[in-house]
């Protein structure tokens, strides 16, 4: 059995969703692989048939794989002397050093292998943990479900979970020195779900990307697949696809270059705009699902051998 920890669903977290995509993945495979979220819930904001456990699944058994959050000390603690094989998925390297506590590594709570969400977080760990071997899953973009809808509107769709303040100062620079866009409409994606999101980010023609201390970044390039002109943070994990033709990109909290930046995202969305979807398109070829599901078959066949 391989079972995957899961912080709590009543959150809506994007880390949360690729867990259960993994397990999906690996279980469509002919794995017993099972969720355990200590509630036993199953997230409502996007689909799942994953079987989901609750706290008396735990036993010291040598026949599970335990993939164990990567910034919960207490857990790893807990785990640490059982009979069974321990895996990370780690997908944000800031958080993981909340997991390490005053250990040497993650290898001090018997973890034998890390499962890295990109190639910013496994460059880390591979620095961080040298002898635990790591292995790159890339995260997928469902084009099926992210994609432009047949009418867009004048309309900046934003997440400001991250840069809640920030989100504020931005809207009020730019209307204040682009007036000309004072008549687009700004949306907050915040509280929905995936398919809330999808359907938003393909209305919308200008995405603003609020990354900050990410591992990676998935909304901006799931805006790119729904169509949206992408302006904003990378987030510093966002660095790995970002590029001078997918976006208009900004470096860590530089605001007049954001609002700059956006400004150009609005005029281009205005515009026949080939190369930048081209750009885009090219992007998004290197996280196709296929690649996730293919990545993730590798990585397993490595772990359970």
């Amino acid at each position: 059995m391989l079972l995957f920890f899961c912080p709590s669903v009543t959150v809506i977290n994007g880390g949360i969703r690729n867990i259960f995509r993994m397990a999906e993945s690996l279980r469509a495979a002919g794995h017993d692989a099972r969720m355990f979220e200590a509630e036993g819930r199953r997230p409502g904001w996007f689909p799942s048939t994953i079987p989901i456990e609750g706290q008396d699944i735990f036993q010291p058994r040598a026949d599970q794989v335990l993939v164990l959050p990567e910034d919960q000390p207490h857990i790893l603690a807990q785990f640490k002397d059982w009979p069974q094989k321990k895996a990370i998925y780690t997908q944000n390297h800031f958080y993981g050093a909340l997991g390490i506590g005053d250990a040497q590594s993650y290898a001090d709570y018997g973890v034998s292998h890390l499962i890295c969400a990109s190639r910013t977080i496994l460059e880390h760990a591979q620095n961080r943990h040298p002898s635990i071997p790591c292995h790159l899953v890339p995260c997928g973009i469902d084009r099926a479900l992210f994609k432009p809808a047949a009418f867009k509107a004048n309309r900046i769709a934003f997440m400001p979970r991250k840069r809640a303040i920030e989100a504020v100062y931005i809207r009020d620079m730019f209307r204040f020195t682009h007036s000309e866009y004072r008549d687009w409409q700004w949306q907050e994606l915040s509280g929905k779900s995936e398919a809330e999101v999808a359907q938003a980010l393909g209305e919308a023609k200008v995405f603003l990307s609020l990354s900050r201390l990410e591992g990676f970044g998935l909304a901006p390039l799931e805006a790119m697949a729904a169509g949206c002109v992408v302006a904003g943070f990378t987030g510093i994990g966002g660095r790995e696809y970002a590029t001078e033709g997918n976006g208009f990109w900004a470096a860590e909290d530089d605001f007049p270059a954001c609002v700059d930046g956006l400004a150009k995202a609005v005029a281009l969305a205005d515009m026949p705009h080939d190369a930048y979807d081209k750009a885009c398109d090219a992007t998004l070829a290197v996280y196709a699902p296929g690649i996730f599901k293919q990545a993730v078959a590798e990585a397993w066949t490595k772990i359970l051998a």
